[in-house]
């Protein structure tokens, strides 16, 4: 199976198993299109991708830099390796604090100075970057013009990270979508659709570039509720029955899940959802109050 190109933080990669237990995967006969409203890291496409060959993709992200970084991967192939392989032969060179401090080089490069580049060579640094840096997270700030900034990770990393051959991979499988950088309420449903949304999460570390509160929770559900589709949203439950107001009790199911905090062994336990309309016939499927007990 295809692989993310790199760290995505709230990404699901691991959680593939424990989806695949709750029937996150519809019967295809009952869809024809799968749209992914909040791409980031591209997961959960990929898992698609790979159990339904032949149903059309809809991959929409909100970044704009995230989403010209996948179409110079997909459309602008020739030129867009080259670049990659420049920045990787680069990155591979020297100690990991040589590897920082020419990480650390390339950041005012750009986030001030892409405009005297090449922007597929920028698609390719962002890519090289993205892959070495702390954790997976996305950072934009303010002094760095909002532009991507995320600080470097540990640079201990080996060359098996930059593999050219998942790449290809990878812009295969956005060769057979269609890929959009709009706001999820402006992506366009098509009939016969299975929708998939996985927001920033409630009551989550503001690690993205654009951070949902509980008005904008209620919104999103507003907006998969009035289509008729198959839908399924991920989310984090803190113990209020926040979901159970927006969705029917029974499409609720409950996960238990943890992730790595920083760069180091330290694990966060959370209690995940996975809403869904489809495919809750599930023996004893967990409530939040069997769940917990």
């Amino acid at each position: 199976m295809v692989k993310p190109l790199f760290k995505w933080t709230g990404g699901k990669n691991r959680l593939l198993e424990k989806y695949t237990n709750l029937n996150f995967f519809p019967d295809s006969s009952e869809f024809d299109t799968y749209v992914d409203l909040f791409a980031g890291g591209g997961a959960t496409f990929l898992w698609v991708a790979n159990r339904y060959p032949d149903k059309k993709l809809i991959i929409n992200d909100l970044n704009t830099e995230l989403v010209t970084m996948y179409l110079h991967i997909r459309n602008e192939w020739d030129t867009f390796l080259p670049y990659y392989e420049k920045y990787v032969k680069e990155f591979m060179r020297g100690d990991p604090k040589e590897r920082k401090e020419l990480y650390d080089s390339y950041k005012p490069v750009y986030s001030f100075e892409y405009d005297k580049y090449d922007p597929i060579e920028i698609s390719a640094l962002l890519l090289v970057m993205m892959k070495t840096n702390f954790n997976g997270i996305w950072k934009n700030y303010i002094k760095w013009n909002n532009r991507y900034s995320t600080p470097a990770g540990t640079m201990t990393y080996k060359e098996g990270l930059f593999n050219v051959g998942n790449l290809i991979q990878f812009r295969d499988v956005l060769r057979r979508a269609e890929v959009l950088n709009l706001c999820y309420s402006d992506v366009v449903i098509p009939e016969r659709s299975w929708v998939f949304a996985d927001p920033p999460y409630r009551d989550s570390e503001k690690m993205y570039s654009d951070q949902f509160d509980d008005e904008d929770q209620v919104k999103l559900s507003e907006y998969i509720l009035k289509h008729e589709c198959l839908y399924a949203e991920s989310n984090k439950e803190i113990g209020d029955e926040f979901w159970n107001k927006l969705y029917p009790s029974n499409n609720i199911n409950y996960l238990d899940h943890k992730y790595t905090c920083g760069q180091g062994d330290s694990t966060k336990h959370v209690t995940e959802v996975l809403i869904k309309n489809y495919g809750n016939n599930i023996q004893k499927q967990p409530t939040l109050t069997n769940f917990f007990s």
